[in-house]
Order: C-alpha cells, then sequence, then structure tokens
C-alpha cells in the first residue's frame, strides 16, 4: 500500500514532570479522537504499542533510567459521504523517548510526592495510507491517474484533517506540560503534577 508521509512534529521537554498522567493523557486524547490500534481495539489495550524498552542505570550514574515507547495507531479517513474516504487510512505513529531519568521528591501542599527529572522527546510521526489499486482488474492499468487526478482533491482533505489531528496532539501535549504553543488554548482536564 503506498505512503504519503506528512512532516514530524516534536516535543522536547527538560524539567521535572510526573510520567504517568502524560501517558494516560496522551492515550486518553488518541480514544477520544477515534483512533484504533492496529488490531481494531477502541480502547487500545490489543496492539498499540509495539515496544515498551526500559533500562536502569548506566555506567555513569546507577540511579538513571531510560524509557522507550513506541505507539502505532490508526483512524479512518475523512467520513461523511466524500469520494474516496473509504481508500485512506491516517495513521499517527508516537516514538517516546525519555533519557536522564531520575525519581525526585518535592512538596506539594505539605505532602512529599515523587515526580521524575529528566527529557522527554516525543516524536509524532502521521502517515496516510492510500489502498492499493493494482489488484482491482480495471482501475489497476488507472492507478497512478486515479491518484493523482481523480482523488487528488479528496487527498489533500485527507492530509490537511491528519496534519490538524498531530497538531492538536501536539497542542495538547505542550499544553499538559506548560510549554508554549502556537495554536489557541485548548481546555486540558490534567494538571502537570497530577499524582496518581
Amino acid at each position: 500500500m503506498p505512503t504519503i508521509r506528512l512532516p514530524n512534529l516534536e516535543v522536547v521537554y527538560k524539567e521535572m514532570f510526573v510520567m504517568q498522567p502524560l501517558y494516560r493523557m496522551t492515550r486518553q486524547w488518541l480514544m477520544e479522537n477515534e483512533y484504533t490500534d492496529n488490531a481494531g481495539d477502541a480502547a487500545l489495550e490489543s496492539n498499540m504499542e509495539i515496544l515498551y524498552w526500559w533500562r536502569e542505570g548506566n555506567h555513569i550514574n546507577p540511579h538513571e533510567k531510560e524509557l522507550r515507547i513506541w505507539w502505532r495507531t490508526k483512524k479512518k479517513g475523512v467520513p461523511g459521504g466524500t469520494f474516496g474516504s473509504g481508500y485512506y487510512t491516517h495513521h499517527i505513529d508516537i516514538d517516546w523517548n525519555v533519557i536522564n531519568w531520575i525519581d525526585k521528591e518535592i512538596m506539594v501542599d505539605g505532602q512529599k510526592k515523587k515526580v521524575q527529572s529528566g527529557e522527554i522527546r516525543i516524536l509524532i510521526m502521521p502517515h496516510i495510507e492510500v489502498r492499493d489499486m493494482e489488484g482491482t482488474p480495471l482501475i489497476k492499468y488507472f492507478n497512478q491517474w486515479f491518484l493523482t487526478r481523480l482523488i487528488k482533491k479528496n487527498l489533500e482533505e485527507n492530509r490537511k484533517v491528519l496534519y490538524q489531528d498531530a497538531y492538536r496532539l501536539q497542542n495538547t501535549i505542550k499544553k499538559y506540560l506548560e510549554l508554549k504553543s502556537f495554536l489557541p488554548k485548548e481546555d486540558v482536564f490534567h494538571e502537570k503534577f497530577e499524582f496518581i
């Protein structure tokens, strides 16, 4: 199947944070925006996380940790009767990389709370998968023309929708981490230091 890649987006944050609420909030955003895992599970339980790698300690600092997570999600194309919407699948791949992770304690309302300190890099990689028409008896001869001429407008519409989704996800993560964003403010129902 042909793949159309869109520009990647990245969030880089180096300060104190709490990892578990950030992880849950990002997963909740994907569920609210109707993304599923590769197995089609809307709860994102079956096949979304294809890598979870954890390392504790290194030769410089035995208390330092590192975390890598790869998420793969998909969503059907633009709904609502537009021609060609069944030919597209929107994908948002998210690669988490947390380095120099050190657990710390801070005082919040007179109580000690456990937080993490380190550098988070979240890479958001959107792309569109177009159904391959090579197997269709009549259309296989016109496949290139079909993609570049007949459904080009619909393809551009799908690119725009997917890129807006990726930007909104990046904006939500930045809002959670209290970073500057270029999009209008959205309501985030989680706090930066939300303790569970």
